[in-house]
Parts: C-alpha cells; structure tokens; sequence
C-alpha cells in the first residue's frame, strides 16, 4: 500500500517555519514492516507558490487558466469582479459559453490560442469583445501564455485587462481626428496652423484657394512673409508673437498677398493650441472678405444715394408695414400730411374714408403682389399714388410714392377752358358776344370783364389802351401767367374788332399765344418727368419700374390730347387768315 506524498509545516528549533514534503514508503526493515520517510525541504518552492498564488487573486488583471479545450481550471478575483462570475461558476465550462463570444470572436480566439499551442509561443496583443454575466458588452485586451508541465503544454494561461473606456475614448478621438481633419479639408474657410516659428506647419484646400499656394508650397513658409504686404509686416509680426505667447484669441482685418500679386482683404481669427509635448501652435481661421467689402462701400454709397433721393425729392415718399403703420416718411410727405406720421397708422392721420380706402389699395397690392396704382382726394387736394410691395427684414411692407396734383388739375382745367375762349375769339366778331361767352366759360372762376378793375382784375391792354378788365377769384399764382396770356388775346381781340383791317395780325397774334400755351404744357409734364425720375432710381425692380412708367406715360397722353386740340386751335387761326384773305379778295373785286 502506497501513500501520496504529502507537506506540513514544521517549527524548527531556532523557531524558523519550514516545509517539509513528506514521502512515504512502505518497505521492511530487519524483518520487519517499516515505513521510508523520504523529507524534502519544499519551504522555497511552497513560499514562491504562496507569492503566485497572491499575485494570482490580487492582480488587477484578469487571470484565467484553462486546459487545452479551452475550460477553465481557474480565474482570480480580477475575473469575477470584472465578468460577475464566481469561480465555482465558470470552472469547467468552455470559455465561449461563459464569455457569451460570438461565433467570430470564438474562432478568432481559438485561432490565437491554437497558433501559441502549435508553435510553442506566446501570443501577445489580443484584443476582443466579451459579454459579462448581466449581458453587458465590454472590450478586453491581453496575452495568451502556454501552462507547462514538465515537458508537455497542459493549458494555457491568459492575462487581460479591461480596456472598454479607453478603447472608447480611442474611438472618440479617432473620430473627433477625423471629424477635424474633415472640417479642416473642406471648411468654407481657410484655415492655417504655423509653430512658435511662424513657420506654415498645415494649410487646407481653402487657404489654397484664397491665397493660390499649393499645401506643398506653403509648408515651412514663413506665414507673415508668404501673405503680409510688406508694409503690415510690423504690426502683424506683433499679434503672431501675442498669439504665440499665449493670448487665448485675437481677430484683425488686413490686406493679404496672394501668389498672383493681388492685394485682397482678408478677416483673421487667431488663437492656440498645445500639442502632447506641450508645444504651442497658431491656429488661423481665415475669411476672403475683399468681395463683402467691396458690396458694403457700394450699399453704404446705394444707402447714400437713395437716403439723398428720398430726403430731397419732391415727390412723396413713405414706406408702410401690413397694417398700415408708417415706417418712413421723406420730408416732402411729413409736409403734406402736416406732421411727422412714422409711427402711426393711416387711421390716425386722415379721415376714416380716406384711411379705409388707402388702407384697401396697400393690402390688395401686398395680396397681388404688383404696383396699384390710383388717384384719390384728401382735404380739397388731389393725388396720384402709387403703392409697390416690398419685403424689409422678412416682413411685407409697401413703398408708398405720391405726387401732389391739385395745381395740375387746376392748371389741366384752365388750359381745356382757354383753348375754348381762343376757339371762342376766332369764332365770334361782335365783342358783347365774346365777352359772354368767355364769363360762361371761365364761370367757376367768377370771371366778369368789367371797364375797371377791383380785387383779382388783370388788365386787358393793347399799345396805350385798355379794353377792361379781366377780373377773376379763385386762382392761384401758377394761374396767372396763363390768365396774363388769355388778356392779352383778348385785348388784342378787342383791338382787332376794331380794326378789321388788323384782323390779320390777330390771328398771328393768336397762333403765338397759342404756342405759348403749349410751353406751358410743358411745363405741367415737369412734376410727371421728376416722377418718372425719381422711379428710375428708387425702384430697382425693371417691372415693377416699366409698370409705373407706363402709368406716367398714359398721364402724358392726356397732356399730349391737350397739345392736339391746341393743334387744332391753330389750324382754326389758320383757316380763319385764309378766310379773311378771300374776303378782302373779294371786296377788292367789289371795289373795282
């Protein structure tokens, strides 16, 4: 019968611990049963087990040892803290189960640990995901050493670590590199990284077009040399070293060099970083903005322009928001309207039905889109308006342009009425006559001719003599050099009655002043062409522009009918001198 050998601890004398393996071994000793008690001292190797078997259950590593099909034998306390699992939990059973691996990972893993089998080396480097005992997937990387006994491999040993966080964290950095190497290939903007040299260190695809180096040529270029004028040489070098000393973030605007020559403006915005070395960088974010300069100086010379044209035109001119609320009034509207409206409704400045109905036109034209245009009365004065829609900070508003054209009506009017006492002069010979008919045709001005004059009367003179007086109420002073006109016609009417013989020179006389009266129509087509005008260079919309003027040139077609009957007033004057040489023919034939 044999006994296992077996190891005990014993105090020696000097009070030292030792182990002692202890073989026994049946055999006969002078006749008789004995027992060989073979005594090894086994302290050395008992002590170094004892500081494995530490290391073992208090590495921070996981340890498991498994035999050659892959079931574990053993884990430490890394394992079950980190997997969940007891040790009595996983012993025996294969590593894929317990791990929960995928199909995969398990044939990668068999993979590596059948390669360190076959080869007798060590695998090193590995790296895989696992799932723990609630499910939850972690990342483990680790080594695969081969378990000997003696001469033969009898499992195999493998240490791991949980790496899940700072494999995520790898991730996320990888990404956030490749998300800044994205944002940095095609940024809109240029950007540029130099050292605590200045020296160009990175460059992307924008800063190449904005400035025409190529990335390669760039590269160790000094970036105040490469792309500064010479003459802000100095007072760049000074915001690069305040970058470079570490000043969180500064911005300038200044002219930049491209390769071409050219002199662009370009808006900078600098600041740092530190690399892992601690070595500082200029970090650059850089903007062409020469063409944004270039439209802001013709805005603010635009804004200029229309801000000279809108305060110094004659016209009319407001802007209005959708609900009628004044926004802008030029000083030529505050003046008609008799104070200043920004700020007010249309409901607060005129009459109920003057506001509904303005009110009207400015929502049909918002709802239409397009220019309305149409005349209307406030207090005795007459308008013609024109209402365009327009869009200011998102919002709909409506351009309100209007011109004052009571005094052209008025004018409109008394030129209509003395192309009638003209027509009335040539048509008539006896003077009771034309006097009456001319006070019928200028009645709504009270018009008597009477043989003196009192209040508004003008003179109706020939030469040395006078023939009445013209006396008139209700006109204004635009109206008398047309009324002057008219009394000159008369008198020379008068004179002419007279004196048949002078029949002749009056109807000159009459064709002149005829003429004059179309001077004067032209002068009324002046407050059209300022509208015309000023449409021209406020309004850039070319048809909403070609709208209004078509509306002013139907105006002058009106005005040009007027020019038409004066026409035909000087054909009457015409026929009339023809008439009258065939009747002094005649009554030379009588004579003879």
């Amino acid at each position: 019968m044999s006994v296992e050998p077996y190891e005990e601890l014993f105090v020696l004398p000097d009070g030292r611990e030792v182990w002692l393996e202890t073989n026994p071994t049946p055999i006969t000793f002078r006749g008789k049963r004995a027992v060989l008690l073979i005594l090894r001292d086994v302290t050395a190797r008992r002590r170094t087990e004892e500081r494995y078997r530490d290391f073992f259950e208090n590495s921070l590593d996981i340890i498991a040892v498994t035999d050659l099909k892959g079931n574990f034998v053993e884990v430490n306390r890394a394992f079950e803290e980190v997997f969940g699992y007891s040790r009595d939990e996983v012993r025996g059973r294969n590593f894929a189960e317990v791990l929960k691996l995928s199909k995969d990972v398990a044939e990668e893993i068999f993979r590596s640990y059948n390669k360190a089998f076959r080869e007798r080396k060590n695998v090193y480097g590995l790296l895989f995901k696992v799932r723990r005992k609630d499910g939850k997937e972690i990342i483990v990387e680790g080594n695969v050493r081969l378990l000997w006994e003696g001469s033969k491999v009898k499992g195999f040993v493998g240490n791991f670590r949980d790496v899940t966080d700072r494999v995520r964290l790898e991730e996320r950095l990888r990404e956030s590199q490749e998300r800044y190497r994205s944002i940095f290939n095609y940024s809109p903007l240029a950007i540029i990284v130099f050292n605590d040299r200045a020296e160009i260190v990175d460059w992307n695809k924008k800063a190449e077009d904005i400035f025409g180096w190529k990335k390669e040529e760039a590269l160790g270029k000094n970036i105040i040399e490469l792309l500064v004028p010479e003459h802000l040489r100095g007072e760049i070098q000074l915001i690069a070293e305040r970058i470079l000393e570490g000043e969180v973030y500064t911005h300038s605007i200044n002219e930049n060099l491209t390769k071409d020559g050219r002199v662009i403006t370009c808006e900078w915005h600098n600041t740092i970083y530190r690399d892992a070395k601690g070595r500082i960088y200029g970090l650059s974010i850089v903007q062409d903005i020469t063409d944004k300069i270039k439209m802001e100086r013709k805005l603010k010379e635009s804004e200029e322009r229309y801000r000279s044209v809108f305060t110094h035109a004659p016209v009319l001119i407001a802007i209005l928001d959708k609900d009628g609320r004044f926004v802008e009034a030029n000083p030529a509207m505050v003046k008609s309207i008799g104070e200043n409206p920004v700020g007010k409704e249309l409901s607060e400045i005129f009459p109920k039905d003057v506001a509904e109905r303005r009110l009207n036109h400015l929502k049909k034209a918002l709802e239409e889109g397009e220019l309305v245009e149409f005349e209307d009365e406030r207090g005795g004065k007459y308008f013609i308006n024109f209402y365009l829609p327009l869009e200011l900070e998102g919002e709909k508003h409506c351009l309100v342009i209007a011109q004052d054209i009571t005094e052209l009506r008025k004018l409109n009017k008394l030129l209509r009425e003395m192309v009638e006492v003209n027509e009335a002069i040539v048509r008539i010979g006896e003077r009771e006559e034309l006097v009456k008919k001319i006070e019928e045709i200028l009645s709504d001005y009270s018009a008597k001719i009477r043989d003196s004059g009192q209040g508004e009367c003008l003179e109706i003179r020939y030469g040395d003599k006078t023939y009445g007086y013209l006396c008139v109420e209700n006109v204004d002073e635009e109206m008398k050099p047309l009324l002057k006109a008219l009394t000159d016609d008369l008198a020379f009417a008068f004179k002419s009655m007279e004196d048949e013989e002078r029949r002749e020179e009056l109807l000159k006389q009459l064709v002149e002043n005829i003429r004059t009266i179309a001077y004067l129509v032209d002068r009324i087509r002046n407050p059209l062409a300022a509208i015309r005008a000023f449409t021209e260079l406020f309004v850039d919309d070319e048809e909403v522009s070609k709208k209004i003027i078509q509306q002013i040139e139907r105006i002058v077609d009106i005005v040009e009918k007027l020019d038409v009957s004066w026409a035909n007033s000087e054909k009457i004057a015409r026929m009339e001198k023809e008439i009258y040489d065939l009747s002094k023919i005649e009554k030379k034939f009588k004579k003879d």
